[in-house]
């Protein structure tokens, strides 16, 4: 699959003026509720600085800011999906900002130790190197920082398993196309979620790049993974 940072923005570029629409149609509402866990977990404070990393229309942004005065800043490869984060955030908290960054995630222009908290929802697998961005997220975090995962994932279950494996393969692809006119995007995101590695293989790449894992769950028998991790106490520098 081509994940090279141009195909990434130019397909979400394409697909954003469905993308919500067709998020909680897909997943019938449920990434709702995976959200609002992811933040849960979380726990962002009042103060708290907060880096949103592919932060799509800013659903994740939106959430965490209704729930605490904290300072928030997205970073997408894609301009469009920029400018839909920025039009949502102006219309639910017109005299506070919201600052976004169009760039890549595997080379962000922030200093070192510059966030309390991170988080990233469905943008992890679209990376060529997930190591790299694990590298930087450990980097701009604080000690102590907390950084939540949100990603789909294959169900263990194999009757379970084969229902969803269908679904992706043959009824994402047509109601994406159908509705966004772009099939070929869909078919994307359903090889990019099937290609993804499995939470074990997850866990033990957090390990290798000095995260502490806080929390590694499953959720709705598997279609989702939640992973809740921490930069150590100790500053150094991450593991290259």
């Amino acid at each position: 699959m081509d994940k090279s940072p141009k195909r990434i923005g130019e397909l979400f570029d394409d697909i954003s003026p469905n993308y919500d629409l067709l998020n909680h149609l897909l997943s019938l509402s449920i990434d709702v509720g995976w959200r609002e866990l992811a933040l849960k977990e979380l726990a962002i404070g009042d103060g708290d600085v907060v880096l949103d990393v592919a932060t799509g229309t800013g659903d994740m942004a939106l959430k965490a800011r209704s729930s605490a005065d904290c300072i928030i800043i997205g970073i997408d490869l894609s301009r469009n999906m920029l400018k839909a984060a920025s039009e949502k955030w102006k219309a639910r908290f017109p005299d506070d900002g919201f600052m976004v960054l169009q760039g890549n995630a595997l080379q962000m222009p922030f200093a070192d130790n510059s966030f309390d908290r991170s988080m990233v929802a469905f943008g992890i697998r679209n990376m060529t190197d997930i190591g790299g961005f694990l590298d930087e997220a450990y980097r701009v975090l604080r000690p102590n920082g907390r950084m939540a995962i949100l990603e789909f994932s294959v169900p263990p279950y194999p009757v379970i398993r084969q229902a969803y494996l269908l679904y992706l393969t043959r009824a994402l692809p047509f109601i994406g196309g159908l509705r966004s006119g772009n099939r070929g995007a869909y078919h994307y995101l359903s090889e990019s979620i099937r290609r993804f590695p499995s939470p074990g293989s997850i866990e033990e790449l957090l390990v290798k790049h000095r995260f502490r894992t806080v929390r590694s769950l499953p959720l709705t028998l598997g279609i989702c993974h939640l992973y809740i991790i921490e930069k150590d106490a100790a500053e150094g520098e991450p593991k290259r």
